[in-house]
């Protein structure tokens, strides 16, 4: 678009685009961070052997069943090209929650098998793992929302410790 002087001048793109988004993320991510951190207490509740697997069972597959949907929706958001990198990073740790809340589940059904002890060590591993991949992808993925929901745009989009740290600084 030609301008008066001569120069060329940008289109204001994001403006509209990137309040919608902000608001469909921020909404999204509200619910997800939530239940996350519901599925880590339940995980940890088995790790510590205060929940019985069968309960947690059915428990699991409700958080499994809204992380699906949720994970759909965040796969069909268009986040603007700035953003895209961090807007995959954000759904390849939703999916690495959910491998963890399957692991756990795979955990479970170990204990139902009619020739493993109840004191199963093994068990413990699943549900250590399960845990240990909730928990360090929801802590990522609050980083990213943060990112995600204060990015300015015309400056880099990362949510890297030095850039956090740079941010924090200014």
């Amino acid at each position: 678009m030609p301008t008066l002087f001569g120069g060329r001048r940008r289109p204001f793109s994001h403006g509209k685009e990137l309040a919608t988004y902000r608001s469909e993320v921020g909404e999204l991510t509200r619910r997800v961070d939530t239940t996350l951190a519901e599925v880590a207490e339940a995980i940890d509740a088995l790790r510590r052997r205060a929940l019985d697997p069968d309960e947690a069972v059915a428990r699991l597959n409700d958080y499994e069943e809204m992380l699906d949907g949720a994970s759909e929706q965040i796969q069909s958001m268009l986040a603007p090209e700035e953003l895209h990198g961090l807007h995959m990073e954000y759904e390849a740790n939703l999916e690495r929650a959910l491998r963890g809340l399957v692991t756990t589940e795979r955990g479970c059904a170990l204990t139902r098998l009619p020739h493993r002890p109840k004191e199963d060590e093994e068990v413990a591993g699943y549900y250590k793992r399960g845990h240990q991949n909730v928990l360090h992808a929801r802590l990522r993925m609050q980083e990213l929302v943060e990112v995600l929901l204060t990015w300015v745009p015309g400056k880099p989009a990362e949510a890297s410790l030095t850039a956090r740290l740079h941010r924090d600084e200014a």
